[in-house]
């Protein structure tokens, strides 16, 4: 579903301000908050009520675009250095907050260069009808750096490719968006285009809704801010991230290689042509059928390239010449393809206009690519370290052994300083990953010239967002504890185009490991320039939000769904406090039924109860044993129960009754927002959620403190990893 653009006066948002708040929350009590919650991709929700405005006469907007665009609007008339701009930020901070996910890039896609194109993965070509990627692929042709995969990820979530009723000529949903793109009338009128040349703007054809979708994510600037643009898209509210993460989920898998070899995407487009005429009638819109749908609500872009691809069905697109990923390739000459010319645009195409109207001429062998350089060269000398001398001790070293990773070897150098040490860039380069990855905690990964990508991770906060150039000294995050660690440190890696990279199978062109200290010799420059240095005032994104949610009589909470190391939820008692945090250490954790108890300091594995268990005995040096599951649990805090409205930071909080007890259990985070933390089911990793998405409340227990026992506080002071 698109929100169309509407209102451009303060006066006329004033005037609906007050009923927009009203109706957003009837709404979010309802799991709306724009398509990105419902549809047949959807989210949960208890209602298909859908809250829209008539503005203006200037068309339809969700409730919570409204409220967005009132808080921009009113900070617009207040200025930007006014109350207006710190309220508006506090508003937005708080929503997300009580989502579990305030992280400027908690999903984002890769930054294409422009003039390039990502071949279709094996899963593109196993899961997405071939009509489905060839529409995606000439349709985002038309504007430099548009990633088609963005455009193939929404026709999954929209739809299911076509499967939804709705997507059949005549079809539409019961907010009466149409097609396989889900358009309502007034966003067709301002984005529809013509894909197929064929005279018409038909929301119910493939190749016109993917041309109208491309024109919509270009005005979104999806090219550099994909995760906004998707939102936008969406109608969701900044707090619902199901659209977005299921879509850039999805994206992540269909990529193959990148290139820019104008050939070898006019061999793509033939091939597919070629898979499309022997099987034209495939598939029929709005109708079931075959296609896989491997992904659902939970979905995370960071873990996406573990999901495997489904095994080809009989419609499926073979490798080109018996390749599927665009590397080196033996062409298979097929019949010419002549790809429409109209609704082209105005000249903005990222790779060749021709691409879209010649005819393709298999060439008889593509060679290997050459990895794409990156920024502009530089020498060999203006190199730095990323943290300020004395500021970090050595601790684990490159190819140092130990059963703690996951290759049985350090990838990287560990740099130890307390959580808040602040993280400089070595060298000029531009950010292409700024968020959370898994093991890694929050990660930044910064490309520099010749295509070095050097890596980030643990980090307690990121002060960079992706697609951001930065100059040799800027500030780019700061030591933390996130992610699979045992105390505060820097993971930095130095990645080089034709190492073996050995998380990715046969990526012998790289860019994979060196060693950081190798790297760095001869390359120092003798004047580092460091940016901002402890004590010059910045407060950094943690502080900050845990400032915004004071000023504002918000719980502070953690600034990130992904664990990061940062503010707590306020509790009087310092052990209570203490299994908070390590309750925090505990996410990213995968679930594992009948997970050993009591693992100490660097688990691998949880269930519920685990979880549980192991935050309190932690906390209180083993002197806390809550028990080892929920029944035993629910029965040694049977004497302190709570109600649900006194619930505090800390309770435990029981789910899903049966005959013997509670199945469930998780820790109650933020009772304002319904915030809890838990160890979900198989299949999942220990994340924050909400206790009104989770089956029926049995109870609510406050775990009791003995007199005299001490908290141990869980960011430790070790320095080993474990990415």
């Amino acid at each position: 579903m698109v929100a169309p653009a509407v209102l451009a006066a303060a006066a006329k948002a004033a005037k609906v301000a007050k009923a927009a708040q009203a109706a957003q929350n009837v709404a979010r009590t309802a799991g709306g908050g724009g398509r990105g919650q419902g549809g047949p991709g959807g989210g949960k929700k208890k209602s298909n009520l859908k809250w829209w405005l008539v503005i203006g006469g200037a068309g339809l907007l969700p409730i919570g675009g409204v409220c967005i665009l009132v808080l921009i609007l009113i900070t617009s008339v207040l200025g930007a250095s006014g109350g207006g701009a710190a309220a508006a930020a506090c508003a937005e901070y708080g929503e997300n907050a009580n989502a579990g996910n305030t992280s400027d890039a908690a999903a984002t896609s890769p930054i294409m260069p422009a003039g390039k194109v990502y071949t279709p993965s094996e899963t593109a070509r196993n899961e997405i009808p071939p009509k489905m990627i060839l529409a995606s692929m000439r349709a985002a042709a038309r504007y430099k750096g548009l990633d088609w995969t963005l455009i193939a990820g929404q026709m999954y979530q929209e739809t299911k490719f076509g499967q939804d009723p709705s997507a059949a000529p005549g079809g539409k949903n019961s907010a009466g968006y149409m097609g396989i793109l889900q358009f309502g009338r007034p966003a067709w009128q301002d984005y529809g285009a013509d894909g197929n040349g064929d005279g018409k703007k038909d929301l119910y054809n493939i190749d016109d809704a993917a041309f109208a979708a491309a024109n919509f994510l270009h005005a979104k600037k999806a090219e550099t801010e994909a995760w906004e643009a998707l939102r936008f898209y969406s109608g969701s509210s900044a707090g619902n991230t199901i659209y977005m993460r299921v879509v850039l989920t999805q994206a992540a898998r269909y990529r193959g290689s990148l290139t820019g070899d104008k050939d070898l995407v006019k061999d793509w487009y033939d091939h597919l042509k070629k898979t499309i005429d022997k099987n034209p009638g495939f598939p029929t819109l709005g109708k079931q059928s075959d296609i896989p749908e491997p992904v659902d609500n939970n979905a995370d872009p960071n873990t996406a390239l573990s999901i495997p691809s489904s095994p080809a069905r009989s419609w499926s697109t073979p490798s080109l010449g018996g390749s599927g990923s665009g590397g080196t390739t033996t062409a298979m000459a097929p019949a010419a393809y002549t790809l429409p010319t109209a609704s082209l645009g105005t000249g903005s195409t990222g790779l060749d206009s021709r691409l879209l109207a010649l005819p393709v001429a298999a060439p008889a062998l593509v060679l290997p690519l050459a990895p794409d350089d990156g920024p502009s060269a530089a020498t060999g000398k203006d190199w730095q370290w990323p943290m300020k001398e004395g500021s970090y001790t050595i601790g684990s070293k490159y190819r140092q052994t130990g059963n703690m990773w996951s290759l049985g070897y350090h990838t990287g150098l560990d740099l130890v300083a307390p959580t808040g040490t602040p993280i400089y860039a070595p060298a000029d380069g531009k950010v292409v990953k700024a968020g959370s990855g898994g093991s890694y905690g929050n990660q930044t990964n910064l490309q520099h010239a010749s295509g070095v990508i050097t890596l980030y991770a643990h980090q307690s906060s990121i002060a960079v967002k992706v697609g951001q150039s930065v100059k040799r000294g800027d500030l780019i995050g700061k030591v933390g504890a996130t992610g699979n660690v045992t105390g505060p440190h820097l993971h930095w890696e130095v990645r080089v185009p034709g190492v073996d990279n050995p998380f990715v199978g046969g990526q012998d062109q790289g860019p994979g490991m060196v060693d950081p200290e190798d790297w760095l010799n001869g390359k120092i420059t003798a004047n580092p320039d460091y940016g901002t240095v402890p004590g010059s005032g910045d407060s950094g994104r943690d502080a900050q939000y845990a400032g915004c949610a004071q000023s504002t009589d918000g719980t502070p909470v953690a600034p990130d769904g992904a664990g990061v190391t940062g503010v707590l939820p306020d509790s009087d008692d310092p052990v209570v406090r203490a299994a908070l945090g390590w309750a925090q250490r505990g996410i990213g954790v995968p679930y594992v039924f009948g997970a050993p108890r009591l693992q100490g300091d660097s688990p691998v594995s949880f269930d519920c109860s685990s979880y549980t268990q192991w935050a309190y005995y932690q906390a209180s040096n083993g002197k806390i044993n809550i028990g080892a599951n929920t029944y035993e649990q629910e029965r040694k805090l049977a004497a302190h129960k709570v109600a649900l409205s006194d619930a505090q930071p800390g309770d435990l909080i029981f789910f899903r009754p049966s005959s013997r007890g509670s199945e469930h259990v998780g820790i109650v985070w933020d009772p304002a927002g319904k915030k809890i933390v838990h160890a979900p089911r198989p299949g999942k990793d220990v994340e924050f959620s909400t206790w009104d998405v989770q089956d029926p409340i049995t109870a609510v227990y406050r775990v009791p403190i003995p007199a005299g026992t001490n908290a141990v506080e869980g960011d430790g002071k070790g320095s080993h990893d474990h990415a």
